[in-house]
């Protein structure tokens, strides 16, 4: 399973439908409370991460589902912080990757073939 938190929704819905019409399964939260509350009922194997959240930022969230799920591939995403310091501020937190948002929809299933195959 796959779960997107942004508090976009927008983001959420494109990035969920080019998913799921490529056959994955896929959650969404708007916030880090609900992404821990989907995660704790169903384990995700990828989680794709804004940066900001309205109850906490994308770092907090990364590193406390990297403690609860070692074995999560976590990808930070930002449509604001795009700069060198955000990326290494995920790569810290534990990401495997950061990327500048819009996605392109052909970037955004290589980088989901990428890490859960």
């Amino acid at each position: 399973m796959i779960l997107i938190v942004d508090d976009f929704a927008p983001t959420r819905y494109l990035q969920s439908r080019i998913l799921r019409e490529k056959g994955y399964k896929v959650d969404e939260a708007d916030s880090a409370a609900k992404a821990l509350e989907v995660a704790d009922k169903r384990e995700p194997k990828l989680v794709l991460c804004d940066v900001h959240l309205p109850d906490t930022n994308g770092y907090a969230l990364c590193r406390t589902l990297r403690t609860k799920y070692p074995r999560v591939q976590i990808i930070m995403t930002s449509a604001t912080y795009t700069d060198e310091a955000a990326r290494l501020s995920a790569m810290y937190a534990g990401a495997a990757e950061f990327i500048s948002e819009p996605i392109p929809p052909e970037r955004l299933v290589e980088i989901v073939k990428r890490y859960l195959h």
